[in-house]
């Protein structure tokens, strides 16, 4: 095969970036727009040492997943890679996804993945909007061939967000970039850079989202999930695996903004949260005020899981993309909490960590729940719920079957 070859070929998997994959006895050829299952002729435009990458002529047997994008960007925008595909189909492959990331990085032959978590709503959901500008006008950069394109609409985003888009769009000479936040309750808005407008305010260093009923205070620096309804179903998850035991002590590393802290901290008796970030440790001072039982600390999970004393009964991990530093890993093996919940948004490094948490037979991976918080993406959000071995089953009401970690 060249560059320029024209093919006829049937793809049979999802890639983690919402490729579709076809498998050939040489090297996997990679598609943008086509749905497992589907045959199309494609012509060749990359060849690589271990990938193909080509471009669709003509899909001549349609998936009857496929259905109509609603945005009239999506092919020239490669911000949703999922939008052709029914939504109910979506969170089929993406699980398919999870359980071969866990494979391929993690040796985790039959991973305990669960049904994908789906959204209510898989529409206007982001809260956080970050945009190109050029010429005073608001767009994105196409992944592949790293062109702007101006965006009037996102499907998306926030609708509050639309609306500052669209009084935004032509104003902002001299700009390079635009961030727009929106908070749970109306008039919640932050826009930066700071602009010389009167109407929308910019420039504003904080503002307020909601969780369960919890008021969190969020600064322009700070991470906070985009799917707001769907990082309430991630927090169920999390409070079903910590239970309630009011002996408990849980350490919560990488604590940000302190969102899961805060809202475990009524059904344990203690907890650590551990930041790095210091902008994230002072929303956190807001965010868990009056709550007795938080002790915050200052520094990296991997420095400072090392120093704590036991007991520890549960450690929460929700690291970066990137995922756990080694040192962090050695911790955390070290002191065997009796039940560690990893989140993760990127399941290659996900099944790495898995990998090296699991190795010599110390924790069992118990199940792995995926939670669709970024709707019409490849993206996915997991918790993987371990569970030192031997240890007494108390927090889980509902146990499930158990997957042994494959040997390091």
């Amino acid at each position: 095969m060249n560059e320029g070859d024209t093919l006829r070929i049937r793809f049979d998997a999802i890639a983690p970036r919402g490729d579709a994959i076809a498998h050939t006895d040489t090297k996997p050829i990679y598609a943008s727009g086509v749905i497992p299952g589907e045959e199309a002729v494609v012509t060749i435009r990359k060849i690589r040492r271990n990938w193909i990458a080509v471009d669709v002529v003509e899909i001549t047997s349609l998936s009857e997943h496929r259905v109509e994008p609603r945005c009239p960007l999506f092919g020239t925008c490669s911000g949703c890679q999922l939008q052709h595909i029914a939504y109910s189909r979506q969170l089929e492959l993406k699980r398919d996804m999870v359980r071969a990331q866990l494979r391929i990085f993690g040796g985790f032959e039959d991973a305990p993945v669960e049904p994908v978590i789906g959204a209510a709503d898989p529409w206007h959901y982001r809260n956080h909007a970050r945009f190109t500008v050029r010429d005073g006008r608001l767009g994105y950069i196409r992944r592949f061939r790293k062109q702007w394109f101006e965006v009037p609409h996102c499907y998306i985003m926030d609708e509050t967000i639309n609306r500052t888009l669209e009084s935004l769009s032509g104003r902002l000479a001299g700009a390079t970039q635009c961030n727009i936040r929106t908070g749970h309750d109306e008039g919640e808005l932050m826009v930066h850079p700071k602009l010389s407008l009167e109407t929308p305010q910019s420039g504003q260093t904080h503002l307020f989202e909601t969780l369960h009923g919890h008021r969190f205070r969020v600064s322009a620096a700070a991470f906070f999930q985009v799917h707001r309804a769907q990082a309430e179903r991630l927090v169920d998850v999390l409070r079903e695996f910590v239970g309630n035991d009011p002996n408990a002590t849980i350490v919560d590393a990488y604590a940000g903004v302190g969102t899961f802290a805060a809202l475990l901290a009524n059904r344990v008796a203690r907890v650590i949260a551990i930041e790095e970030s210091g902008s994230a440790v002072e929303d956190a001072r807001v965010n868990l005020s009056g709550l007795t039982n938080v002790e915050l600390r200052l520094g990296r999970s991997e420095e400072l899981l090392g120093t704590l004393e036991g007991p520890i009964d549960a450690v929460i991990l929700d690291p970066p993309r990137s995922g756990c530093r080694p040192a962090a890993i050695a911790a955390v093996r070290r002191f065997a909490p009796a039940r560690v919940a990893y989140v993760s948004c990127d399941p290659a490094s996900l099944g790495r960590d898995l990998r090296d948490l699991c190795e010599g037979g110390v924790f069992d991976l118990e199940r792995i729940t995926p939670v669709d918080m970024f709707p019409h993406t490849h993206h996915v959000e997991c918790v993987a719920l371990l569970r030192r071995k031997h240890a007494t089953r108390t927090a889980s009401p509902d146990p499930r079957g158990e997957a042994s970690c494959p040997p390091g």
